[in-house]
């Protein structure tokens, strides 16, 4: 394009320069949507996963149990707000629990010290729950090596009293007091996003 004269061209570049602001403002508008509506749908995924995992691990509690037990799921929802761990990973615990003891107020005695053990030595609940149903189903003491001796006959109350109360005096208090801390904090208001 050939232009000619001093005003001509300056009147052109005003043109060309207005349009490519014009654009940019449009891509602006379109990148923000763009990402908005992916933020939208990561947050309705990450919305149906979690609900997802809740239930999966409800019916797991409900399988080991044969029924469906609102105190634990009661107790699940009460130690979330005590504690850095979530419901539904809870559940998952107590259904593990469940697999061998079928007493609610068992399993939720043992929950609680299946929490304060895998709090303080820094494991995966659900690993530290396979561990405390391992030694109260069968003869085998899986928390051995932890330094935690069971007494009692397999499935007995003297097994989980024996149980309970050497993970209270070793590692009682310690899935509560971790939500003092910042990373404890920080894990509670992840779960109540989750929740």
């Amino acid at each position: 394009v050939q232009t000619k004269g001093a005003k001509k061209s300056e009147k052109q570049i005003k043109g060309v320069s207005g349009a490519l602001g014009s654009m940019a403002k449009q891509a602006g508008v379109a990148a923000a949507a763009y990402f908005g509506t992916r933020a939208l749908v990561g947050g309705i995924r990450a919305s149906i996963d979690a609900f997802a995992k809740q239930e999966l691990a409800e019916k797991k509690l409900e399988v080991a149990l044969g029924r469906t037990s609102n105190m634990l799921l009661k107790q699940a929802s009460a130690l979330q707000k005590s504690t850095m761990f979530g419901d539904e990973a809870i559940i998952e615990a107590q259904a593990l629990i469940g697999s061998f003891v079928k007493e609610e107020e068992a399993i939720a005695a043992a929950t609680k010290a299946t929490l304060d053990l895998a709090a303080a030595k820094g494991m995966d609940l659900v690993v530290a729950a396979d561990l405390v149903s391992k030694t109260l189903g069968s003869s085998t003491n899986a928390l051995s090596r932890y330094g935690i001796q069971v007494e009692g006959a397999v499935g007995s109350t003297e097994r989980l009293e024996s149980l309970t109360g050497n993970l209270a005096d070793v590692f009682g208090g310690q899935a509560t007091a971790q939500t003092d801390t910042f990373a404890g904090s920080m894990a509670q208001l992840s779960n109540a996003f989750g929740d």
